[in-house]
């Protein structure tokens, strides 16, 4: 099944990586890293989406989004040690991992349909593919992320190394909007039908910004701890773990609170209000910063991320149709996914332009020589400082530099924080749906004499495009089957008892 193979791919860039002996195949295995990660994340998020309904999604989306966080925050430690230890440990690690992981999918993973049955066919599935808008999509975004990643540093903005990949990247989005929605786009990866309210573009927007934001800030937190405050890799790990611990736990917590409350506004108000000061705060730190300053930041800016992690696919499909299911997913992490990796690119940009507008405030020519040309991130380590500083002087200089350069990292994060916090008061609140319309669901009990299970697993009496006719049909009450589903199609929240009642509308 597609999601076996995702973690299978995922396990061979693994070992492509581990065992790699030359910049170029590491490369190579985290591209195909990158496909199975792509995939995995994708498919965990529409196999919930089938099988549970929306109001109810909550616990399902915080337990994955919990899982998620867990290894995000054993990264940061497990990888410290292993950069001191052993670097191919950081990748071979996955293979066990991976293999549990495909053992248990293949034993209880069942969530209906099939490769090559009468519900699905390979073949013909491939053939929805939108090749062109795929292409044009992933290309445009790289052609954008090589512009970022080098301007500024090592070459300057008006490099034609720069300018020419930004002008095609631009250009390539705007072409993969129009084809998105021409005639001869049959099955486009991104409908523009999905963008139809303002809600769910809200949404998408509050979602690329979350990625932006919760993946720089722990991208942007080791080189504080390492270059700023003098600590180690293993442990500025350990400094790190604060952030990720609480998204953890809000994480935990959101969920649950969704599905209970049915309210996704307000705590996207206060998720990003949360982190919009606590990265306003951040740009107070520096080396003489407490403990129980950095902590408290770190604690309040990850309750911000965390409390609405699990609440913006939701927010997402709330006004969509259940048969955008998988649109709506999968553009909601692709869009997620883009703003995880802007996240690093963009603050990185404005971190190399601030370090090189800093390198002439370095008296050792030697220093200056290594930290040029974008190479600051790289060596922000204690040990790198260590060597360069051959007085104390020096070291406060190039200590400075590092901190003047990450407050500009913080002031870019607090910004776009704070314009996710005023879109979220143009979002509208919508009753969340609480029964499922697919032909999948969450296994039912089986109770002696009980009725015929629904086609979705729950005997909810909800009327899907597959049983509407059979439910309903067309002679009773005058309905044609055209009709019947051109009346489901005007609320796909709608039931038996309902459509009855409503047969005049069509």
């Amino acid at each position: 099944m597609p999601m076996m193979a995702a973690v299978a791919v995922f396990a061979v860039g693994s070992a492509i990586c581990g065992g790699a002996h030359n910049g170029a195949v590491l490369i190579a295995g985290r591209i195909v890293q990158g496909l199975g990660t792509g995939g995995i994340d994708l498919f965990a998020e529409m196999i919930l989406c089938d099988i549970v309904p929306l109001r109810k999604r909550g616990p399902y989306l915080a337990i994955k989004h919990v899982t998620f966080a867990i290894g995000t925050t054993l990264g940061p430690l497990l990888g410290g040690v292993f950069a001191e230890h052993g670097w191919r440990w950081c990748f071979l690690i996955n293979i066990p991992v991976c293999a549990i992981s495909l053992a248990v999918i293949w034993l209880w993973l069942n969530v209906g349909g099939g490769i090559d049955t009468a519900e699905v066919s390979v073949k013909e599935e491939l053939k929805k593919v939108d090749y062109v808008g795929s292409g044009m999509l992933t290309g445009s975004v790289l052609m954008l992320l090589v512009a970022l990643s080098t301007g500024g540093a090592p070459r300057p903005w008006s490099h034609s190394s720069v300018v020419v990949p930004m002008i095609f990247g631009v250009l390539g989005l705007v072409g993969f909007g129009f084809w998105e929605r021409c005639s001869y786009c049959k099955y486009p990866i991104m409908p523009p039908h999905i963008f139809s309210n303002r809600t769910t573009n809200i949404a998408f927007a509050l979602t690329t910004m979350h990625g932006f934001i919760t993946y720089g800030f722990q991208f942007y937190l080791p080189p504080f701890f390492q270059a700023v405050k003098g600590s180690s890799p293993t442990q500025s790990g350990v400094e790190v773990m604060p952030t990720t611990l609480v998204v953890v736990v809000l994480a935990a917590v959101g969920g649950p609170l969704l599905s209970f409350w049915g309210r996704y506004k307000p705590m996207h108000i206060v998720g990003f209000s949360l982190t919009t000061l606590g990265l306003g705060l951040c740009t107070l730190l520096e080396a003489s910063t407490s403990i129980s300053v950095w902590l408290t930041l770190q604690l309040v800016t990850a309750a911000g991320l965390g409390i609405v992690i699990s609440t913006m696919l939701p927010a997402v499909q709330v006004k969509l149709p259940e048969s955008t299911t998988g649109a709506s997913a999968g553009s909601w992490a692709f869009l997620r996914g883009t703003g995880s990796l802007f996240g690093v690119a963009i603050p990185g940009a404005v971190f190399n332009v601030r370090f090189a507008c800093l390198l002439q405030t370095i008296s050792s020519e030697s220093a200056r020589a290594k930290l040029a040309n974008g190479q600051a991130y790289q060596r922000a380590t204690a040990s790198f400082i260590a060597t360069q500083a051959t007085s104390p002087i020096i070291k406060v200089e190039i200590v400075n530099a590092f901190t003047k350069s990450l407050k500009c990292v913080w002031i870019v994060f607090a910004i776009l924080a704070g314009l996710g916090f005023c879109l979220t008061w143009f979002e509208k609140e919508y009753k969340m749906r609480q029964e499922l319309n697919t032909a999948y669901g969450l296994k039912p009990k089986k109770v002696a004499g009980s009725a015929k299970a629904s086609p979705s697993g729950m005997d909810t009496g909800v009327v899907t495009p597959e049983n509407i006719d059979e439910e309903l049909g067309t002679k009773p009450i005058g309905l044609m089957a055209a009709d019947n589903r051109r009346l489901f199609e005007m609320d796909d929240n709608i039931k038996l008892g309902d459509i009855r009642g409503r047969a005049g509308e069509v």
